[in-house]
């Protein structure tokens, strides 16, 4: 399987984190943002919409990050596992949480954070409200349960906790999001390689932040 990713995507960390869980091995791809290898022709051939992670099986590419996790947990989790449980209810929950994940909280991060990270704009007050409400309906998620899609860790908390890691780094206030701080120390420790994979990556951003300063 080819996986075509960035480490600092933080869906591309979601998928890489389930694969260890899985204990799959990939033919890793890095396509680096800076050589705008993700526009090349080549890459937009296999994913017309040229976004990362893309998944490559038998010369079959999956492009969304929540259509590859749900695929890797059905084609490769044991038996039992609560990745994707097999009952539909729960499933339509794990699948409510994955689009969550992309049309809403993803997408208030990258609307508010992008032009002020990358263009160093003014930030824009509509785009930081929009922002807590969606950080506000994830902690009114996790109240009564300890994962966000029951008391089982499934794909949608891999999806989830990658992208809330971008708040934290950009520091983003969570302080009164408390169940949303004891979810995200909660999956820190159950899964496998995340601190690992998202110092790299910290690193990796600071490293391009401080490029992007420096050029004033």
């Amino acid at each position: 399987m080819d996986l075509y990713y960035n480490i600092l995507s933080p869906p591309s960390r979601a998928i890489l984190l389930l694969g260890e869980a899985l204990q799959l091995k990939f033919n890793l791809i890095s396509l680096d943002v800076h050589r705008k290898d993700y526009v090349n022709p080549a890459f937009k051939k296999i994913n017309p919409q040229h976004t990362v992670p893309t998944l490559v099986v038998d010369g079959v590419a999956i492009c969304e990050p929540g259509a590859i996790l749900i695929y890797l947990a059905e084609q490769y989790a044991p038996a039992g596992t609560t990745y994707y449980p097999p009952d539909p209810l729960r499933r339509a929950i794990v699948n409510q949480r994955l689009l969550f994940e992309c049309g809403t909280l993803y997408k208030c991060i990258f609307v508010y954070y992008s032009p002020v990270v990358l263009e160093r704009a003014t930030p824009v007050e509509t785009d930081r409200q929009k922002l807590i409400e969606a950080v506000a309906v994830l902690d009114g998620i996790l109240q009564h349960s300890a994962f966000v899609a029951g008391d089982c860790l499934t794909v949608a908390d891999y999806s989830l906790v990658c992208t809330v890691s971008m708040l934290v780094v950009l520091k983003f206030e969570l302080s009164p999001y408390a169940a949303v701080r004891r979810w995200y120390e909660r999956c820190k420790e159950v899964i496998a390689g995340y601190t690992d994979l998202t110092q790299r990556a910290v690193t990796m951003f600071q490293k391009w932040m401080e490029q992007e300063n420096s050029k004033g």
